[in-house]
């Protein structure tokens, strides 16, 4: 399979760009920027919020399906509005378009968690929608919206992953909440670190970005989707505090140094995963522990 990656340079697009290539598949990574790691994949320009190098650089790919994780998070969409938009309302319709016109049959789109609103309750795709979300998860709303619309105009297979919690060993640039995660990974250095927009008490459903991108690879190639929306999200377990999350990172390096929350951020409930493992058949497998294991020694911040 030909897959073109939108926004393939961060925490989900590195991994899943490697999963699939180690799949035997071939990635053209579509971005502003190259990427700054050694990859196998094709690079091509690409600014998400032009329509004309959006559908050039698709037209030049040839892909037989489009992974679109290109987006401005959380924190960055309330302190910039249209830049928000631009990029995750405008950027998506132009690739959906581009997708149009030059008939690539199927479209994954990283949408989140963040489309559900605060809650505390077990979140299922079917569920109503609510009003008390940020602009991230409004904009990640009209995605999913956009892409339904398009697959029953024009035939094409849309699928959005709700990601939820994802952390990994990749640098994330954007201000939101996986930024909170990898700061908590860094007092694994072993200094206090400052940590901005949470008070270490709100509690997610932790997904490492292993079982992250196995799902993105299972909506890819699965042959018929039944479904236009899936949750992803780790095993069961991962369901924990921020203050949680830096405990385990303590229990594998105790040097660690302390986690100075300042600010208060919003909670999610914990995230069903049946349909995703019943209807692609992925199973999430990676434990924080496992996954904060395995990051902290690739950084050398492990004992």
């Amino acid at each position: 399979m030909r897959v073109a990656l939108i926004g393939g340079t961060g925490l989900i697009g590195t991994a899943s760009a490697e999963t699939l290539l180690a799949a035997g598949h071939s990635v053209t990574l579509i971005s502003r920027r190259p990427p700054e790691t050694a990859s196998t994949a094709e690079w091509l320009a690409g600014d998400i919020g032009e329509a004309p190098a959006i559908r050039t650089a698709l037209a030049t790919a040839r892909p037989d399906a489009v992974l679109h994780l290109a987006a401005y998070l959380q924190f960055a969409c309330e302190q910039n509005p249209a830049e928000a938009v631009r990029v995750n309302i405008d950027g998506t319709l132009n690739v959906l378009e581009a997708c149009r016109e030059l008939r690539i049959p199927r479209v994954v789109f990283g949408g989140s968690i963040a489309s559900y609103g605060e809650r505390a309750d077990l979140m299922r795709e079917d569920d109503p929608t609510v009003t008390a979300t940020g602009l991230y998860g409004m904009t990640k709303r009209l995605g999913e919206m956009l892409g339904a619309r398009y697959a029953a105009l024009h035939g094409l297979t849309f699928i959005s992953l709700r990601y939820g919690g994802v952390f990994g060993p990749v640098e994330v640039q954007s201000a939101g909440m996986a930024l909170v995660r990898q700061r908590i990974k860094e007092t694994a250095r072993g200094k206090d670190v400052e940590i901005e927009g949470a008070s270490g008490r709100e509690r997610f459903h932790l997904t490492h970005v292993s079982d992250a991108a196995g799902a993105t690879v299972a909506a890819l190639v699965h042959p018929h989707p039944a479904h236009q929306v899936y949750n992803v999200a780790g095993p069961e377990a991962n369901y924990m505090s921020l203050e949680d999350m830096h405990a385990a990172v303590r229990r594998i390096a105790p040097h660690a140094g302390k986690a100075l929350f300042k600010g208060q951020g919003k909670s999610a409930g914990p995230v069903d995963t049946r349909r995703l493992r019943a209807d692609l058949g992925f199973e999430p497998s990676v434990s924080v522990a496992a996954g904060l294991e395995s990051d902290l020694r690739r950084a050398g911040w492990a004992n």
